[in-house]
């Protein structure tokens, strides 16, 4: 019998997928702001959080709002962390994105 998510239990959640949701959209607004300095690659990683960040936003919303039915919304807001987290990882790994300021 699969148990019940209560509200206690996504609460944090749905809290926390709002807001990284804000901060990586933010972010991947940023880095597409300045579009015209940085290389497509760089850009594309801005493209993938500027998905991700108001994926993960509006998955937090639907979980808050539903009453019955959390899992699609937090499968939602978990792959759009993954994708995020991913694309931060491969572009640091591919040295696309600065980690550091340059000397």
């Amino acid at each position: 019998m699969e148990k019940a998510l209560t509200r206690e239990k996504v609460l944090p959640a749905a809290l926390f997928m709002i807001l990284v949701g804000l901060v990586i959209g933010y972010g991947g607004r940023s880095v597409i702001r300045e579009w015209h300095s940085i290389g497509p690659a760089f850009a594309a990683f801005g493209v993938v959080w500027i998905l991700a960040g108001p994926a993960m936003f509006v998955a937090g919303w639907w979980v808050l709002g539903d009453a019955e039915r959390r899992k699609i919304p937090l499968w939602v807001g978990g792959v759009a962390s993954v994708a995020a987290g991913a694309a931060l990882i491969a572009g640091v790994l591919a040295q696309v994105i600065p980690c550091s300021a340059s000397t």
